[in-house]
């Protein structure tokens, strides 16, 4: 993991020295920004921020400068300073989150200490926000549909003090070790940091001593057994489609394979799993694209797999094979999927063997030997 570096510090909004150049449509716009000598990429973080913290949208940059909304801001706000959070990790240094000086944070330092302490399974960072993973106190694998699952946790934290800290109900596949995270509101929670440097890291660590849902854990576990007993839609199948495709045009997946120059097509070891997995919906249905169909009839349509298998490629794809963005992407589809109704709920009577492994290439063998 490449070595994380934040710098932290306070000024007044008036310090920042606006960097400009002109844009397409002719206005303005923000390059970087100087502060204490030294140039600063801006962030969307930064940005929603900021008008956060002094409560304005961004259409007032549709009749006013930046400049001179900043002036303005100085002048008639009580008080117009803020802390600011740097991240020098990649080849640019950006400007994260700026908040109140007396707002709870908890920087990076402070939180891999905690983690370390607390035995964390391991965590990642992607734009001012850092995703550890826990395991429970006391636990016992979960079966479903012939697989067991062990009960996880993750909690996403703002190093930069923009938001609260969330925690979301996760499981993992053991034979697999494919973690899905119901990343949607119905299955997190809020940690109330209250204020003050310490408020975050006091929440924290109760939360790593002593977390428990389990009336959260319950339903999560229903709506995977759930899963296994309902047919796939084509709308639900298309909607990961979707996804999986977006990732590979913008190579947000690692795989092994293909020729390199279409990656929509069977070609790759991603799409030929996909479509060997839910079946061609042109030919099961003779049309030439499933986008002819209304959503409405997307979802009265059945694939050739269950509820169950979309959740484990995606699962798996976000385990094994996607960088930070699209994890995140991947488990919003999975916490869509699991908090919501099923299109076709209840339709598949008995499950069969399903797949440890849908994507069969160099980077599974590896996944296999190491956990060996």
């Amino acid at each position: 993991m490449v070595a994380l570096k934040f710098d932290y510090g306070t000024c007044r909004l008036k310090d920042l020295r606006l960097n400009t150049e002109a844009g397409i449509n002719g206005r303005q716009q923000v390059k970087s920004l100087g502060l204490h000598g030294e140039e600063l990429k801006t962030t969307n973080r930064f940005w929603t921020s900021l008008q956060m913290r002094f409560g304005f949208t961004p259409n007032i940059f549709k009749y006013f400068g930046h400049a001179e909304v900043f002036t303005r801001i100085s002048e008639k706000s009580p008080d117009d300073t803020i802390r600011y959070c740097i991240d020098r990790t990649g080849k640019a240094d950006q400007l994260l989150a700026v908040t109140s000086p007396n707002s709870a944070v908890i920087n990076y330092k402070e939180l891999k200490d905690l983690l370390n302490r607390h035995g964390a399974e391991g965590h990642k960072y992607t734009n001012g926000v850092v995703s550890s993973t826990h395991k429970l106190r006391h636990d016992v694998p979960v079966q479903i549909a012939g697989d067991d699952f062990r009960s996880k946790y993750v909690i996403d934290t703002p190093i930069d003090g923009f938001g609260r800290p969330a925690v979301y109900l996760a499981m993992m596949r053991l034979i697999c070790t494919n973690g899905a995270v119901a990343m949607t509101p119905v299955f997190r929670s809020e940690l109330n940091c209250g204020k003050g440097t310490k408020g975050a890291g006091f929440a924290l660590e109760r939360a790593v001593e002593g977390f428990n849902n389990e009336e959260g854990f319950s339903a999560l576990h229903q709506r995977f057994e759930s899963s296994s007993k309902s047919w796939a839609s084509v709308n639900e199948a298309n909607q990961l489609y979707k996804i999986v495709a977006k990732m590979q045009i913008t190579n947000n997946l690692s795989q092994t394979g293909g020729s390199g120059t279409d990656v929509l097509s069977d070609d790759t070891p991603v799409m030929h799993a996909f479509h060997k997995m839910t079946g061609d919906v042109s030919r099961l249905y003779g049309l030439t694209s499933s986008d002819v169909l209304s959503v409405k009839k997307q979802r009265t349509l059945p694939v050739r797999c269950r509820v169950y298998d979309l959740l484990n490629f995606a699962s798996e794809l976000a385990t094994h094979r996607a960088n930070p963005f699209a994890n995140r992407e991947l488990q919003g589809y999975i916490g869509d999927l699991v908090s919501a109704e099923y299109d076709l709920e209840g339709t598949a009577g008995s499950y069969g063997n399903w797949n440890d492994f849908f994507i069969k290439d160099e980077r599974t063998i590896e996944t296999i030997n190491g956990m060996r």
